[in-house]
């Protein structure tokens, strides 16, 4: 593994080719050009963040630069989704805090397009056992407080909260609750959408997404 310098500009010139011409010709045609300045720089910057994470955001979050892991496919999951192009035109990165399922875990998420970068913090798509430990945090007399301050502050400081999945609570929690909005979802984000930093083209992006990140460190803990 070599060591993270920076995305190139045609690591976000592949990305809008494909965005012009999202097609399996095209992306073989230029294909070279994803692993070289794509897939190649994208797990460095696994490698080069997974230990300032820890050590200047929270000291439970982790990584891997595989896909699965930290990294996602490019290739797009069409099976239930209107949507089929095949390709994302995003770079996606995930690290978890923990030993459990990075997908379910309390995690902080990167995002790159060839013009923005998103980060942010939450956890998403809770099921069973992790879904009502997740309702009870929110409707608990201090821990349902505590989460609301947490959010609050990180909202004010330009965060935004991922969509809700419903309309209103589910039963039998009461439409007027207190936290009712964050009972419409099973879970959540916070993010920032910003356009790319300079320093995205060497290793200073690495101080960047950490200085990002570190707010994001009392919203892991809650939802852990």
């Amino acid at each position: 593994m070599s060591i993270f310098d920076g995305f190139p500009p045609e690591a976000w010139e592949f990305l809008d080719r494909l965005a012009a011409d999202n097609t399996a010709t095209c992306f073989d045609r230029h294909r070279a050009t994803y692993q070289s300045a794509v897939a190649r720089q994208a797990a460095d910057l696994v490698v080069a963040l997974v230990p300032r994470l820890a050590a200047e955001v929270h000291p439970a979050l982790t990584g891997e630069a595989k896909v699965g892991r930290s990294l996602f496919r490019i290739n797009r999951d069409t099976r239930f989704s209107a949507d089929k192009t095949p390709y994302k035109t995003y770079i996606d990165f995930l690290f978890w805090a923990g030993n459990g399922d990075p997908r379910s875990s309390a995690a902080c998420i990167i995002r790159l397009t060839s013009t923005t970068t998103i980060t942010g913090a939450g956890r998403i798509g809770l099921r069973g056992v992790d879904l009502d430990t997740y309702r009870t945090l929110v409707t608990d007399p201090v821990g349902g407080p505590h989460l609301r301050s947490v959010v609050d502050r990180l909202v004010a400081a330009g965060a935004t909260m991922s969509d809700p999945v419903r309309v209103k609570p589910p039963r039998p929690y009461p439409a007027d609750l207190v936290n009712a909005d964050l009972l419409c979802r099973d879970g959540f984000h916070l993010s920032r959408n910003e356009p790319h930093p300079p320093s995205i083209s060497d290793t200073g992006f690495v101080d960047w997404l950490v200085d990002r990140l570190a707010p994001y460190a009392e919203l892991i803990d809650r939802l852990r």
